[in-house]
């Protein structure tokens, strides 16, 4: 986990400089895709939901199911297109993930072996889930590069 989360630490550093160096962020190419502002606000999105996940997890000895969420339309509701900045998103992000990782580096060896169970019923641990978060963030921050 050391690295992952060495990476991670390193993302929430250099993401807000990255996404600042770039042109046209409000550029919308598709009226049917996110553009590169409503993209950034689902990373916020989905740094809340995770946050939540492990938060649940951690606080609690019930078996849960891995809760899924309505993407496109917490990106919809929140207007991140019209009714924030780039630098206003970026802020945010960034606070979202500092407080994510705030939990994070608490977390035990122990711990990151908790399960949640996943939509299709298999058993995923919170390592398993972090691993996977990076990998969207990535994913979707290769898409505002792009």
């Amino acid at each position: 986990m050391n690295n992952l989360m060495n990476e991670y630490s390193s993302l929430i550093q250099s993401v807000p400089k990255i996404i600042r160096a770039l042109s046209n962020t409000d550029f919308n190419p598709n009226p049917t895709k996110w553009s590169k502002k409503e993209i950034l606000g689902h990373l916020c999105d989905s740094a809340t939901m995770n946050h939540k996940r492990f938060i649940d997890r951690l606080s609690s000895n019930d078996e849960l199911v891995l809760e899924l969420y309505k993407q496109n339309s917490w990106v919809e509701l929140n207007d991140y297109q019209n009714s924030y900045t780039i630098e206003e998103i970026l802020t945010l992000w960034t606070a979202l993930n500092s407080r994510f990782m705030n939990v994070l580096v608490n977390i035990s060896e122990d711990q990151w072996k908790l399960q949640y169970i996943s939509q299709n019923e298999e058993s995923v641990t919170l390592s398993w889930l972090f691993t996977d978060y990076i990998d969207h963030m990535k994913h979707h921050l290769n898409q505002i590069l792009g």
